[in-house]
């Protein structure tokens, strides 16, 4: 099987992969509303990720022992029984533990999927790949919201989504075993902890980009757990209301960041630029979120539309910075730029709580757009064209 085969299997995987977590992305913290109170279901998720964290710092270990193969499926049969919980247990410290399993799992399984990504690709189309990549995962984040929606209202509640999304995570693991069985694992580069902060520390533009991404990964996480429950349970929308606003919601994913590869790629577009514009729509859009009082399904729509303009924006010109400084085995540098999602999850969480004590509800997306403005302070850290820094 040639190397442009070998990528198309695996994008089509992760499209797999990618809807069995986003039909239930946006409805599992309502989903945990009904075993722990609203101000807390965020804390689930920062256990789950604190374990994920440790799993992603010892990852070139781990790879080292099992091989990408092997530890992937691993990933994928925990995946499996943890949404058997999800779907037969009534039992609250059971569907607690089903879902930081799944939740861990989740993020670990896509940790692999990029090392074969990087294994299958050139360096020469990295802009094209990753764009091309991360369109197709978009592609099932903007089926997913109705598809959730109808589970829940017409074909047995939350339950129904994570049958579904079991189904998708055999399928997955059956067309792995097939897609990867040429796959050769390198020499893994095992760097310390410690060390890798120290080489960031001297690394500028990379650290710059990692916390990027730690931003926008934030971004994500706040808005997964919390907007769904501002717009079920504060302003009254229901799920086929919700399921509408989110898929137009999630579009621009799926149109921007393809093209937005394949410029940068073709016409090396400058990346600091795009970033500026990024970050400018999202910070200005997540603001607006805390202050429109109106029930229009239609304004809503667009409010959330744009934030996910600016998302994408940033998303694409991070990824394909990067992918663009690292090479496959330097895998304590993926690490780290991926540890960024369970880090998120471990921080936005407590504090969004500690925001619930002295603010209302709706604030909370204030308080996001005040600390996304903070990536204005790392974009002049980037690379230019010419491979220079610009001066602090």
């Amino acid at each position: 099987m040639d190397r442009i085969s070998k990528i198309k299997r695996m994008y089509v995987l992760s499209f797999l992969f990618s809807l069995h977590i986003a039909i239930s992305a946006y409805v599992n913290s309502k989903f945990l509303t009904q075993i722990i109170d609203e101000s807390y279901v965020g804390i689930l998720y920062t256990v789950a990720f604190l374990f994920t964290l440790f799993l992603l710092m010892k990852s070139s270990v781990i790879l080292k022992n099992f091989g990408n193969r092997r530890l992937i499926l691993v990933f994928l049969i925990i995946n499996m029984i943890s949404l058997v919980g999800l779907i037969t247990s009534i039992n609250p410290y059971i569907i607690a533990t089903s879902f930081i399993l799944f939740s861990m799992t989740n993020t670990l399984v896509f940790f692999c999927i990029d090392i074969f990504i990087e294994h299958f690709g050139t360096s020469n189309t990295i802009g094209k790949t990753r764009g091309l990549y991360l369109t197709i995962l978009n592609i099932a984040w903007v089926l997913s919201p109705l598809f959730s929606a109808f589970l829940i209202t017409k074909e047995g509640g939350y339950k129904a989504i994570y049958i579904i999304a079991f189904i998708m995570t055999m399928i997955m693991t059956i067309g792995l075993v097939f897609a990867t069985k040429s796959f050769k694992d390198k020499t893994y580069i095992k760097t310390p902890f410690l060390e890798t902060f120290t080489y960031l520390k001297t690394n500028a533009h990379m650290l710059a980009i990692v916390t990027i991404n730690f931003l926008l990964q934030f971004f994500y996480v706040w808005m997964v757990i919390y907007t769904p429950i501002y717009f079920y349970n504060h302003l009254g929308f229901d799920w086929n209301q919700i399921g509408i606003m989110f898929t137009i919601m999630l579009i621009p994913f799926v149109i921007i960041e393809f093209p937005i590869g394949v410029l940068i790629d073709k016409y090396n577009l400058n990346k600091r630029v795009l970033l500026y514009l990024g970050f400018s729509i999202i910070i200005i859009f997540t603001f607006l979120i805390s202050f429109i009082n109106t029930s229009s399904l239609v304004l809503w729509s667009a409010i959330l539309f744009m934030t996910r303009v600016g998302a994408s924006i940033i998303e694409s010109t991070t990824e394909i910075y990067f992918f663009t400084n690292v090479k496959e085995e330097e895998t304590y540098l993926l690490s780290i730029y991926r540890d960024m999602t369970p880090v998120s999850y471990i921080i936005a969480p407590v504090i969004a709580t500690l925001v619930f004590l002295v603010l209302p509800y709706k604030y909370l997306f204030l308080i996001l757009s005040i600390i996304l403005a903070t990536g204005f302070i790392y974009i002049p850290k980037l690379k230019q064209h010419n491979g220079n820094i610009l001066p602090n």
